[in-house]
């Protein structure tokens, strides 16, 4: 795991070698063990590399590294989790190797298959080769985004970085701020993650599952290589029998996932997926299913607390601890470390999301500093197995479809009851509704005149099942902050015949693909790797993401449960209460108290500043007023609202600030 950065001038102008330097020690933090650069003088190619070393800790893992000769060079950051098998694969083919590291394993898969590697290859990357013979330079991106990857395309340059402000070291790439693509991430911050929109005007986002393919007389050409649709399997019909799939899919993507020459560890929470994690390394271990090239020391958790708080889910963390013998790392998050590196969470982040994750940011930090480099982490779990209450309100719009099935409605009513803590401020979806909008007309209209007789809506509340974050907006503040229109998102289609198809699915096939999933691994992968701290996901091998998405709903939300299938597969590996635990709490940090606390004069101050009155993206004015008012009436939800406005002025200082310097 590293950080890349590459720059071509394809009109073969001499590489400026400090340029290239500069621009390779913006990542340092994402390789603080070592760097190296590689220029081809007569191309005017240079790539740069900041090392995380985690597999083959010799100089012979060193990058940019070369192969066959030196005609391909690459710049690579990431992990493929099937290197051995690959590697004995091409060797049985004739390819020789010279290091024991996973990039060489990727030089050779693309010498001997091309594009088409890609698809042999299961991990997370982002990676550039350069074939010298060709003078082609090809850049690939996982195939669900884990590891990012941005471009500047100039009248005769092209650069890639694995983070934007990279890009601030490039004198020829347009560093302001776009107004319009702030103003789409001030009202959606997860729709940005599946655009190649940026906030800095002269970068683009290379998206999940894409490819480019430079050439110096031709414009960059993007194309997308995968597609989960076309990888769906063919699944068991009986539930017994995915559940057991499920879990082999589970273990052995823990399996490969626990390959490394450096201490691992696994961020545990307390909460379903993690602890699934945990428990199931400790499981293969205990059945001797390991490896040589697996770690050796493994069995540390790193878990983050909240004390007095909602968010706090310490004791379910100690339970998974007891019950795998893991040796626990604990600390507590409070207000005081949010105020002291606010501002290093902000540049670190370089984008805006609706929070600031400052536990994530925290937990990375202290496990860098207790000499562990490689997280295990449950990222992806909820997306595909539907974890969310959210999801539980999208089965029941389809259990109203195209007859209503009020056995199903009831039991999908009474497992969203349980997913929240008691006396939550939490709302259910009116059964009446649900028949309005999701039910055939006659049916529908039968249906509501026995409903009116027995008059039983007045036992029902409102709509929604799930608290959103703090910064959600809920109402009309965009069109009240907003001086700019957001730029419209255009996200492609790319799920056909969508109206076929369930609502769950379409749920979480759009949170997975296009929202809610990239921009938690954009923000996790910020959080680690400002750090140096490399996170790996199980969830999300390819094969156990291609499995959930053939599962029907009732395997995923049924039985009184969501994540119905994980619960059933993970029986004698996780701690019964964990495996049975119905609320859900998610990791997210209690900015709601620290915004009433320590971060006031933060927020009361900041909006207050000249360039925050004075934006011309926002009306600084307003929301300054706002800000007051909300604290006059302690609305810290509304507060919060503004908390992404402050993170956009902060992040406009930092670019301008490290662009001077």
């Amino acid at each position: 795991m590293c950080g890349i950065v590459g720059m071509w001038n394809r009109d073969s102008r001499p590489v400026d070698r400090s340029v290239l330097d500069k621009f390779t020690d913006t990542l340092t933090h994402r390789g603080p063990d070592g760097r190296g650069t590689y220029v081809d003088t007569l191309a005017g190619l240079g790539l740069g590399h900041r090392r995380l070393t985690i597999l083959d800790t010799y100089e012979s893992g060193r990058q940019p590294m070369s192969y066959a000769g030196g005609r391909y060079w690459i710049s690579y950051n990431g992990e493929i989790y099937n290197f051995l098998e690959l590697r004995n694969q091409l060797e049985g083919m004739g390819h020789q190797f010279a290091s024991e590291s996973d990039t060489e394993v990727v030089l050779a898969a693309y010498a001997q298959w091309g594009e088409e590697c890609q698809l042999r290859f299961n991990g997370m990357w982002a990676f550039a080769i350069w074939d010298r013979e060709e003078q082609i330079l090809f850049l690939s991106r996982d195939r669900f985004g884990v590891k990012p990857l941005f471009y500047a395309v100039g009248p005769m340059g092209f650069a890639f970085a694995s983070e934007m402000k990279a890009f601030l070291a490039l004198p020829w790439v347009d560093k302001r701020m776009d107004p319009e693509t702030v103003a789409m991430a001030l009202e959606n911050p997860s729709v940005i993650d599946a655009t190649e929109w940026c906030l800095m005007v002269g970068a683009k986002r290379l998206l999940g599952g894409h490819s480019i393919l430079v050439q110096a007389q031709h414009q960059p050409l993007v194309s997308r290589w995968w597609n989960t649709l076309e990888h769906i399997p063919d699944i068991p019909r009986r539930f017994e029998e995915q559940a057991d799939g499920l879990r082999d899919l589970f273990l052995d993507a823990c399996r490969i996932r626990m390959r490394s020459d450096v201490p691992i560890c696994a961020s545990l929470s307390g909460g379903m997926d993690s602890s699934s994690i945990l428990s199931g390394m400790c499981f293969l271990r205990a059945n001797e299913m390991g490896e040589h090239r697996q770690a050796s020391e493994w069995q540390r958790a790193f878990i983050a607390s909240f004390p007095g708080t909602l968010q706090d889910e310490l004791e379910y963390a100690r339970e998974v601890v007891r019950h795998t013998g893991a040796t626990s790392v604990e600390f507590t998050v409070n207000g005081r470390d949010v105020v002291e590196n606010l501002d290093s969470m902000i540049f670190s982040l370089e984008d805006l999301y609706w929070e600031i994750p400052v536990g994530p940011w925290m937990l990375y930090r202290s496990q860098r500093a207790n000499g562990v480099y490689v997280s295990i982490d449950g990222h992806g779990g909820d997306e595909l197995l539907a974890g969310y209450p959210h999801y539980v309100v999208a089965a029941m719009h389809d259990a109203m479809r195209p007859v209503p099935n009020l056995v199903r409605y009831s039991e999908l009513r009474h497992m969203l009851l349980k997913m929240h803590h008691p006396g939550a401020d939490m709302r259910l979806p009116r059964l009446m509704e649900l028949i309005r909008k999701d039910t055939m007309h006659p049916i529908r209209f039968r249906l509501s005149s026995i409903w009116r007789s027995l008059n039983r809506a007045k036992g029902e509340l409102a709509t929604i099942a799930e608290d959103p974050p703090l910064g959600d907006q809920r109402h009309n503040s965009q069109d009240e902050w907003l001086l700019v229109k957001p730029r419209d998102a255009a996200i492609p289609n790319i799920l056909p015949n969508s109206r076929s198809r369930s609502r769950l699915f379409v749920e979480l096939w759009r949170d997975t693909h296009m929202s809610t999933l990239p921009s938690i691994l954009r923000i996790f992968d910020r959080c680690s790797m400002a750090h140096g701290v490399e996170v790996r996901c199980p969830f999300l091998d390819w094969r156990l993401v291609c499995f959930a998405f053939a599962l029907p709903s009732v395997s995923k939300i049924g039985g009184g449960f969501t994540k119905r299938i994980l619960r059933e597969a993970m029986k004698g590996i996780l701690p019964e209460n964990i495996r049975t635990r119905t609320h859900k709490i998610g990791f997210a940090s209690p900015l709601k108290d620290w915004l009433g606390s320590s971060l006031r004069s933060f927020m009361l101050d900041t909006t207050a500043t000249a360039s925050f009155l004075g934006s011309n993206i926002w009306n600084g004015r307003k929301i300054r007023a706002d800000v007051e008012h909300a604290y006059a009436l302690n609305d810290l939800r509304r507060v919060g609202q503004a908390l992404r406005y402050v993170q956009a002025d902060r992040l406009a200082h930092q670019f301008k600030e490290h662009t001077n310097t």
